[in-house]
């Protein structure tokens, strides 16, 4: 009985050394001879592993044996990732890491980004990175230096060595570029060759009888015009006072004198003498409009002028009336002005006393 059960033993032994130590592939559950690989505590034959579980870059294909990078769900080595994947300032061509900017589809590190593709304030050349301002003639600059530096009054640019060279000061409170200088309205020897321009527009339309000789004076400042004229809008350039005698009910004289500002540039300077002439012929024609329809009606002038004209200047104060929320000066005006397109000049003057 004992030398069977010491058989039984050796038996035991010799099944658990065949069998109890046997390892099997973690994928196909082959048996495992010879060299085989373990990953994460399971086995795999050589050529299991290499077909299901070892990592291949996404780039070039080929087995990822040490560390690598993933992205988007995708994995590569390392060196395909910087050479390939990584982002890359579009600027200067390094490798992006962290945090940065993206300017019409494409990448730049933040610094590249404020240096080299924010606009540059045309004033103090510095990158604009908060709120900012891009005027009519393409200039950008901060905000902040609306409230510092002058405006002129012409083009409305900021008056600074940058932008227009510099610039001068009219009556203290009103400010005329250098850009603008040249062609500005200064003295009376200039206002009859303007006011003649002016009436030959006018002639072409059918308006024939206005004075070839009204008085036309030069205003330097703004708070004399605004007093002046007993007007409250800020933005007036010219004004037009008239007087009437009347015998036995009938009017036997009318006189009338046109003032304007100084030193607007002689596109806007017409275009406002085109403004009161258009006063002066409501006056003598004795039409009496609601506000909005006869500041809308001399606007039309005004627009007629500018139209004449090709410069931008011309196109920007164009631009700035047809924006106008002013009721009288830019709603009445785009009142009028549709009138106008539809009818024409001169069935305009013939329904203006019944408007």
């Amino acid at each position: 009985m004992r030398h069977w059960l010491i058989k039984f033993s050796i038996i035991l032994l010799l099944f658990s050394v065949a069998f109890g130590t046997q390892k099997y592939c973690k994928t196909c559950k082959g048996e495992l001879t010879g060299q085989y690989l373990i990953h994460k505590g399971n086995n795999y034959h050589r050529s299991c592993y290499d077909k299901h579980i070892q990592i291949y870059c996404d780039h070039c294909n080929r087995k990822i044996e040490a560390s690598y990078n993933t992205s988007k769900g995708k994995n590569y080595h390392k060196r395909c990732f910087q050479q390939h994947i990584q982002k890359r300032c579009n600027e200067c061509g390094d490798l992006i890491n962290g945090i940065y900017n993206v300017h019409k589809g494409k990448e730049y590190h933040e610094s590249c980004y404020v240096n080299h593709i924010l606009p540059k304030c045309d004033i103090c050349y510095q990158p604009v990175e908060d709120k900012y301002i891009k005027d009519f003639w393409g200039n950008y600059y901060h905000h902040y230096h609306e409230d510092k530096i002058p405006s002129c009054d012409n083009c409305n640019r900021l008056i600074s060595k940058q932008l227009t060279k510099g610039g001068f000061s009219v009556s203290g409170n009103r400010f005329v570029c250098n850009l603008c200088k040249p062609n500005v309205v200064k003295s009376k020897s200039q206002l009859n060759k303007n006011l003649v321009e002016v009436l030959n527009v006018f002639k072409k339309i059918g308006i024939n009888e206005l004075p070839e000789k009204i008085p036309v004076t030069l205003v330097d400042s703004k708070d004399d015009l605004i007093k002046m004229s007993g007007h409250r809008h800020g933005n007036i350039q010219g004004y037009t006072s008239y007087e009437e005698s009347t015998l036995a009910g009938k009017i036997i004289d009318q006189d009338y004198h046109i003032y304007i500002l100084s030193n607007l540039h002689e596109e806007i300077f017409n275009a406002v003498l085109a403004h009161e002439l258009l006063h002066v012929y409501l006056f003598q024609n004795q039409i009496d409009l609601q506000s909005d329809f006869r500041e809308g009606f001399c606007n039309l002038g005004s627009s007629l002028i500018y139209e004449n004209y090709t410069s931008k200047l011309s196109k920007y104060r164009l631009k700035n009336m047809n924006e106008n929320t002013d009721p009288d000066y830019g709603i009445g005006f785009r009142k009028m002005k549709s009138m106008l397109d539809k009818i024409g000049w001169k069935r305009l003057l013939k329904k203006l006393p019944r408007l």
